[in-house]
């Protein structure tokens, strides 16, 4: 059997999705999440502080920032256990960083963007106030078909949304 050629989508998707739905520059993507806590005296540069967070704490997918509310972003092509998880641990260290503190007065949102039919996992988003986003553009649907069925059959991600 002839071994597949990775290919990284992920990416590509995500600022796809951004693009047509936010304001150019109200968005970050890849952002480190989290307090860095020191030894008492030391003192860290921020890239080492940047490298730490990316450590130890937790990476956004992306985060936009609008006037009255932060909307935190994962984003999910293939199944990936914790994704949910994560987003509520994303909130948490968005509220604690004090790199954002200019923006923890406002309305914090947590955004699932996907192409995947979650089934049961889309409850247990909804329960924690999480929103489910579907975003399917041809593309993304002709690389999820292109991994054998036994690759995403039973793991929430049987169906894709069309």
């Amino acid at each position: 059997m002839a071994k597949r050629r990775y290919r990284i989508v992920h990416e590509s998707y995500l600022a796809e999705w951004l693009g047509l739905n936010f304001p150019p520059g109200s968005w970050r993507t890849n952002v480190r999440l989290g307090k860095v806590k020191t030894p008492e005296g030391a003192s860290l540069s921020p890239e080492e502080e940047r490298l730490l967070k990316g450590a130890f704490a937790g990476s956004a997918d992306a985060i936009v920032f609008l006037d009255d509310e932060v909307i935190i972003i994962e984003a999910m092509v293939r199944h990936e256990p914790g994704s949910v998880e994560d987003l509520l641990r994303y909130k948490r260290l968005f509220l604690s960083d004090p790199e954002f503190k200019d923006h923890w007065n406002k309305r914090v949102r947590l955004m699932l963007v996907t192409p995947l039919e979650l089934g049961e996992w889309a409850k247990f988003a909804e329960e924690h106030g999480i929103e489910i986003v579907r975003y399917a553009p041809p593309w993304i649907l002709e690389y999820i078909y292109s991994y054998p069925r036994r690759e995403w059959r039973g793991k929430g991600s049987s169906t894709v949304w069309e």
